[in-house]
C-alpha cells in the first residue's frame, strides 16, 4: 500500500499557487500601467507587463494566423502569442497539464469544488448523456474560433487586426470592460461561478474553447496515465478523484482529451503500481518528473521569447497613451 501527498504539500498544488502569485503580480503591475495611461502620466508606472497577454487567447490565435501568413511574429502582443504556443507545446508533450498546472483559472476552478464540498460533500453529477452533452460545447466554441480565424479571416485581415485601434490597447479593453461591468455581465459571472461551486469544473469541463484545444493537442502526447490490471483492487478512488469524470478504471491506458495531467488518480490510489504517470516509458513515475516538466518548458518558452526578442510589445508608452486618448473621446 502506499501513502499519498495531500493539501499544499502536492507539487501541483505548490506549483498553481506559484502561478496565482504571479498572475497576481502581472494584475498589479498592469493596474499601475492603466492608472499611467489614465492620468497622462502623473502617476503609476510606464512599465506594462507583458505577462496580461496570456488574458487575450483570441488576439494570440489571430496573431498565429498572421504569423503563418507572414511569417513575422505577432509585433504588438508577442508575449500573448509566445504562452499560446507554450501551452500547445506542453500539451503535446505532457497532456492537458498547462489547464491544471498553470491556467489560474483552473485554480480558482478546483477552489470553488472544494468551497461546493463544504457546502454539499455529495458531488453533484449530471446524467451521463446531459454530462456529454454539455462537453460538446467548449469543442464546438473551439470550432467557431478557428473556422472564423482561419478559414473566413484572410492573412491580410489578421494582420489588420493586429494593427487596429481595438488590437493595439485589447489589455485595456479587457480591464475598462471588469471596470464597468454591466449588470448582465456581474450576472453571468455569478452564474459561472455557483455552477463551479456545485458542479466540478464546470468552465473548463463544458465551456473553455482554450482547454478543448490543448486536450486535442494532448493526444499526440507520449504521456499516459496507466492501470496495471493485475494490481488494480477496483476500488474506483481513481473515478471518483478524476476532474474529468474518467473512469480510468475500467481502462488500460487512458487517451481522452478531458485528461488534465493532474495525477489525482494515481495520488488517490492506494496500491503502489496499481495507476501510474508513463511518459515515453517510466521516465514519468518519478513524482517530480511532471511538475519539473511544467516549469522548465514553460521558463525556457519564455527565455527563448526574450532572447529571441518576442516577449515585450513593440507599441510604446507614447503611442498606447495617444490611443488610450482616443478611445476615452468615443
Amino acid at each position: 500500500m502506499k501513502q499519498s501527498e495531500s493539501g499544499l504539500l502536492q507539487p501541483r498544488r505548490l506549483v498553481q499557487i506559484l502561478f496565482v502569485l504571479i498572475s497576481i503580480y502581472i494584475g498589479w503591475r498592469f493596474i499601475n500601467y492603466f492608472t499611467y495611461l489614465q492620468t497622462a502620466g502623473a502617476a503609476g508606472s510606464p512599465a506594462r507587463p507583458p505577462g496580461v497577454e496570456a488574458f487575450m487567447p483570441l488576439s494570440a490565435l489571430v496573431g498565429l494566423r498572421a504569423w503563418f501568413e507572414t511569417g513575422n511574429f505577432d509585433p504588438i502582443h508577442p508575449a500573448g502569442l509566445t504562452i499560446l504556443l507554450i501551452a500547445i507545446l506542453m500539451s503535446l508533450l505532457l497532456r492537458k497539464s498547462f489547464c491544471s498546472w498553470v491556467c489560474p483559472f483552473g485554480f480558482l476552478e478546483e477552489m470553488l469544488a472544494w468551497l461546493g464540498g463544504k457546502v454539499t460533500p455529495q458531488k453533484i453529477t449530471l446524467p451521463k448523456w446531459l454530462d456529454l452533452s454539455l462537453r460538446s460545447i467548449k469543442y464546438i466554441l473551439l470550432f467557431l474560433f478557428i473556422a472564423g480565424v482561419f478559414i473566413l479571416m484572410s492573412g491580410t485581415d489578421a494582420v489588420s487586426f493586429l494593427y487596429s485601434p481595438y488590437n493595439l490597447l485589447v489589455d485595456v479593453e479587457m480591464l475598462l470592460f471588469f471596470l464597468n461591468i454591466s449588470a448582465i455581465g456581474i450576472g453571468i459571472f455569478i452564474f459561472l461561478i455557483v455552477m463551479s461551486v456545485f458542479i466540478e469544473h464546470f468552465w473548463c469541463r463544458y465551456l473553455c474553447p482554450y482547454g478543448a484545444l490543448l486536450g486535442l493537442a494532448g493526444w499526440f502526447s507520449p504521456s499516459r496515465i496507466q492501470r496495471d490490471g493485475n494490481s488494480c483492487i477496483n476500488c474506483h478512488s481513481c473515478d471518483n478523484a478524476c476532474p474529468g469524470r474518467l473512469t480510468i478504471s475500467s481502462v488500460k491506458t487512458v487517451t481522452s482529451p478531458e485528461c488534465y495531467s493532474c495525477l489525482n488518480c494515481v495520488n488517490s490510489c492506494p496500491v503502489s503500481g496499481a495507476l501510474e504517470y508513463n511518459f515515453l516509458g517510466r521516465l514519468g513515475q518519478n513524482k517530480y518528473f511532471l511538475p519539473t516538466a511544467v516549469l522548465l518548458t514553460f521558463i525556457l518558452g519564455v527565455a527563448a521569447a526574450k532572447l529571441t526578442g518576442h516577449w515585450e510589445s513593440a507599441l510604446s508608452v507614447k503611442d498606447a497613451m495617444i490611443f488610450f486618448e482616443a478611445i476615452n473621446k468615443i
